[in-house]
């Protein structure tokens, strides 16, 4: 039988104030430097109302990224190439923004040093991304449309990665710029037009 919570029910404005406020302290003082005390002031609750839903930062900063970082349903128009192309820039729109260039860069640095925090990015949030992304990818191949040896994980790494570096070195990153990067990609991996 499920444990009954007692009092108050959460109040869902108050977590998304704390989840924006964990985002934005933690593009501007990273990892390391973020405590909860920050994220309480910042967000205008007590401590408590944080630990009464997360158990320590990991889990703060792990929960906020999951909701902050956009997972939007990823297209099938019938067309491995177009789907690749609108996945492209789905990346442009939801994940590539001068927020995420710190926490982007945050996040890095910090999972180099704690592996539990490595571990967490790589199955709660990196992971999800990657398995939709994989889905557009698999459904080519069965349509035919790429080889069936085609290397998904490597073909998802060119597509995400060029991103990513561009955006990361302050280079703009436009639908036109998706569109070629896709064309590229698909055309490397033996694509059919």
């Amino acid at each position: 039988m499920a444990e009954e919570r007692r009092g108050r029910p959460m109040d869902a404005q108050r977590d998304q104030i704390i989840h924006e406020t964990t985002l934005s302290t933690l593009g501007e003082v990273g990892y390391d430097a973020l405590s909860i005390a920050q994220i309480a002031k910042g967000a205008g609750v007590s401590k408590a109302t944080i630990y009464r839903r997360y158990p320590n930062k990991l889990e703060l900063v792990i929960g906020s990224l999951e909701l902050g970082i956009i997972l939007p349903e990823l297209p099938d128009t019938g067309s491995g190439l177009r789907d690749i192309k609108m996945m492209a820039r789905l990346i442009i729109t939801f994940a590539l923004n001068d927020s995420s260039r710190c926490l982007l860069g945050c996040m890095m640095v910090a999972r180099s040093r704690n592996p539990e925090l490595a571990e967490a990015m790589k199955r709660r949030v990196v992971g999800p991304r990657r398995a939709r992304g994989r889905q557009v990818l698999e459904r080519a191949i069965r349509r035919g449309e790429l080889p069936q040896d085609t290397e998904l994980e490597l073909m998802m790494d060119m597509i995400f990665g060029s991103l990513f570096i561009r955006h990361a070195r302050g280079d703009e990153v436009t639908l036109e710029v998706a569109d070629a990067l896709a064309e590229a990609v698909w055309t490397g991996m033996g694509g059919s037009r």
